[in-house]
């Protein structure tokens, strides 16, 4: 299942955060992936490989690793803020899921804490002037974090507690896995509408920010400016211009 540049058996993700981005509406969180990626400049330690995911293979998303392939599920790590991304570039096929969802928790399952990004159809914002963010944490989760989760002025999320999550794929089953698994664990969420969710990504990015600058480390030094670097591969977010020779 795991491939290591490095050609080790096992990762080792002691006091790492894990992102991971459910493949959901808009693909906002695999996005949000991107640009964390993109602007932390994230060095590509490896890939996953499961009968569940569909096999992908092409060029480098990203400027910062021109030379880079890349494949169905790629582990993305910056050692000094211990942090890995894990990215998704293909659905999962879904008679294969709960293995998959199963064995990558036993893979990630020691580290610090698990972040799942994920969205939902904006329609299921039953009240328009709340929060268009969500989020499910496990218990031991917000205990180490009750700082953040119980100030206003910086976390503004309604809590999730429904059985689903509609559009936000699997993100609710793989939190139940890692939570399960006594791992500290959140999932994320913003209402949004399928298009261009650029805007959208670039927005969860912000908002998970808020919990965890610490790490993150998005500010800019000096003037505090937020600064995101857009991957080279937005460029064709859409495929290729419609070629002239149609009209």
């Amino acid at each position: 299942m795991l491939f290591l540049k490095n050609k080790k058996t096992t990762l080792d993700v002691t006091d790492y955060t894990v992102i991971i981005p459910s493949i959901c509406v808009g693909n906002a969180a695999q996005l949000a992936c991107d640009l964390l990626i993109a602007s932390k400049q994230l060095k590509r330690i490896g890939s996953v490989s499961h009968p569940a995911l569909i096999p992908v293979y092409g060029p480098s998303a990203y400027q910062h690793e021109p030379n880079e392939k890349v494949s169905s599920c790629e582990l993305y790590e910056g050692v000094d803020d211990k942090l890995l991304v894990i990215q998704f570039r293909a659905p999962w096929i879904a008679r294969h899921t709960r293995n998959f969802q199963q064995q990558l928790v036993e893979l990630i399952k020691g580290a610090k804490r698990v972040i799942i990004l994920s969205g939902s159809f904006g329609f299921e914002k039953r009240v328009i002037e709340a929060s268009p963010w969500a989020y499910r944490a496990s218990e031991n989760f917000k205990l180490a974090h009750a700082a953040q989760l119980g100030n206003p002025e910086l976390i503004k999320w309604k809590e999730h507690s429904g059985e689903a999550i509609y559009g936000g794929g699997n993100a609710l089953q793989l939190f139940q896995a890692f939570d399960e698994a006594q791992v500290q664990v959140m999932l994320l969420f913003r209402y949004l509408i399928e298009g261009d969710n650029s805007t959208d990504a670039s927005l969860i990015v912000r908002e998970l920010n808020e919990l965890c600058e610490d790490f993150l480390q998005l500010r800019g030094v000096g003037d505090g400016s937020f600064k995101l670097t857009v991957p080279k591969s937005w460029n064709l977010l859409f495929g290729n211009d419609v070629t002239e020779f149609l009209f």
